[in-house]
């Protein structure tokens, strides 16, 4: 998590963690040293390769290419290509749920579903290291702002 000033109006930012994509290192590391450590399984080294750079492409882009906002208006989920931004403002902020399974609890990352009191669409936030705490500095930035203001 990153913080910084922005006029006055404090913005934190996420990222998802890298340990939140264990599974898909796993499949690459399938897809790219399965065929040489078994040779008898018939996949041919260059389709195991083949394979696996849509996948490593696609984890860079998860990785790299997206973050979580929450500022002065509300909370924001961004993405650089192509470029779009979803946003929830604090007044149609819902309840915050933390979403884990077994792997994600191990790993200490874990997903936020950030609900929309309007009926909009719901927000995902995907691979957050440590949620609970992320949860807790929403919570904290979303209270502090309704105490701040006239």
């Amino acid at each position: 998590m990153s913080q910084t000033t922005m006029e006055g109006n404090q913005v934190q930012r996420w990222r998802p963690a890298p340990r939140a994509f264990f599974v898909y290192y796993v499949a690459l590391f399938l897809c790219f040293f399965g065929p040489l450590i078994n040779p008898e399984a018939g996949l041919p080294q260059w389709l195991g390769i083949l394979l696996g750079v849509p996948i490593l492409i696609l984890v860079a882009y998860w990785l790299w290419g997206q973050e979580y906002l929450a500022d002065s208006r509300g909370v924001a989920h961004v993405w650089r290509w192509p470029a779009s931004r979803q946003e929830i403002a604090w007044q149609e902020l819902g309840r915050i749920e933390v979403k884990r399974g077994l792997t994600q609890s191990l790993l200490n990352v874990g997903n936020l579903v950030l609900q929309n009191r309007s009926g909009g669409k719901e927000m995902l936030w995907y691979g957050v290291a440590d949620p609970k705490k992320v949860k807790a500095a929403i919570e904290n930035q979303r209270g502090y702002l309704k105490h701040s203001s006239p």
